[in-house]
């Protein structure tokens, strides 16, 4: 399954997800929980991915959830390398779509030169499975289009959870980056994107939210 066209949504898309017509299509989930009109990429951590695929299949469709896989900056530990060689195996599996959540963030006190090594290994596995990167980026874009024009990556990257102003947005997509939206954005970056590349990405993060709520938010800026 391509993650990219699979879960990329047109304001048709999404006002016809509103109307209950299709879907809504959730690019990245943290949880367990999937609403019945939901099609969802949970995030997991390394070494999780086997016991979460099995937890679903008895639950809800294989159908409805896919998973993406990555060590994320907050959860960087002494073993880390052994976390990405378990992830290298994982992200291998069928049912799993995407890279990461992974990046760069200048909030925490890992170093960032140690977020740097530990995101281009995984950037480096995206490239050998083929497979996109959900990316966490949090106060440290310019660090990151640095890491894109070194890599200079063939598949594509997903800023999540994007609040920034349509500049940034501007800048990030003339690079061929993709990005998503959850409850909390910039109406005007979002409006933009629309505009520019007639579709997006919508999210619910780790939010309580449901994915219609934000489907609705969104929906009422398209019918001003």
């Amino acid at each position: 399954m391509d993650y990219v066209s699979r879960f990329a949504v047109s304001s048709d898309a999404i006002l016809g997800a509103v109307a209950g017509m299709t879907p809504f299509l959730n690019c990245h989930k943290h949880g367990d929980e999937l609403t019945d009109d939901e099609i969802a990429v949970f995030n997991c951590y390394p070494g999780q991915v086997t016991d979460f695929n099995r937890h679903m299949i008895g639950h809800v469709p294989a159908t409805d959830f896919f998973v993406s896989c990555g060590l994320h900056p907050w959860y960087i530990h002494d073993d880390w390398r052994e976390e990405i060689d378990i992830m290298r195996d994982e992200v291998s599996m069928d049912k799993v779509v995407a890279v990461g959540e992974c990046g760069l963030d200048k909030t925490v006190s890992t170093s960032l030169d140690l977020q740097k090594e530990i995101f281009i290994e995984q950037v480096s596995v995206s490239e050998q499975i083929g497979k996109p990167v959900i990316i966490h980026c949090v106060k440290a874009f310019d660090e990151l289009l640095a890491v894109h024009k070194y890599m200079a990556p063939r598949q594509r990257w997903l800023i999540h959870g994007f609040r920034g102003k349509p500049e940034q947005a501007k800048q990030l997509m003339a690079k061929g980056m993709l990005l998503s939206f959850g409850h909390q954005y910039n109406v005007s970056t979002l409006l933009y994107v629309l505009s520019t590349t007639k579709s997006l990405f919508l999210e619910t993060d780790a939010s309580n939210l449901s994915i219609r709520y934000v489907y609705d938010q969104i929906a009422c800026h398209l019918s001003r």
